[in-house]
C-alpha cells in the first residue's frame, strides 16, 4: 500500500518546479501555490515520489459550482507505472467526492492522455499550447 499523505504546497515545490514548471523557479511557484489540498505519495525510504493538489473550480467556460481542479500532478519519472501517481490520484478524487464534487477536471499533458484515461478522465476540447505550460494539453474530465 502506497503511502499517501495531505502535505503542504511547500513540501511538493521541488517536485512540481522539477517536472511540470522546469522553466520556473522554485520562487515562482511559492508565489502561485494556493492553499488547496496537496497531496504526496512516499516510496519506502520517505522520498516523496508523485503530488497533486484539488480545489473547487468550474470547468472553464462553465459555472458548475460541483466543480473541482485536479493541478500540479507531478511524479518522479523513474517511478511512473508503480502506482504512485494512481494512489494520489485515487485520493485526489476521493477528497473530491466525499466534499460533494459532481466531477474532476485538469488540464492534462498530451503525454499523460493514457493515464488519466485508465482512471476514467475523458479528453474535453482539442489540443493547445500555452507558453505558461510544458508541451501540448488538453482538458480532461471525470465525472463523480
Amino acid at each position: 500500500m502506497t503511502d499517501v499523505r495531505v502535505v503542504s504546497a511547500a513540501e511538493t515545490r521541488a517536485l512540481r518546479q522539477r517536472v511540470l514548471r522546469p522553466h520556473q523557479t522554485i520562487e515562482d511557484l511559492e508565489r502561485s501555490d494556493d492553499d488547496a489540498p496537496h497531496f504526496a505519495a512516499y516510496d519506502d525510504s520517505g522520498r516523496l515520489v508523485a503530488c497533486a493538489s484539488v480545489r473547487p473550480e468550474p470547468f472553464p467556460g462553465e459555472e458548475r459550482a460541483s466543480g473541482w481542479r485536479l493541478r500540479g500532478m507531478a511524479s518522479e519519472p523513474e517511478v511512473r507505472g508503480q502506482g504512485y501517481g494512481a494512489a494520489v490520484l485515487a485520493a485526489v478524487i476521493a477528497h473530491a467526492r466525499n466534499d460533494d464534487a459532481a466531477e474532476v477536471w485538469c488540464t492534462a499533458r498530451v503525454t499523460a492522455r493514457d493515464f488519466y484515461a485508465r482512471h476514467g478522465f475523458v479528453a474535453a476540447g482539442d489540443v493547445w499550447e500555452d507558453p505558461a505550460y510544458v508541451g501540448p494539453h488538453l482538458y480532461m474530465r471525470l465525472a463523480l
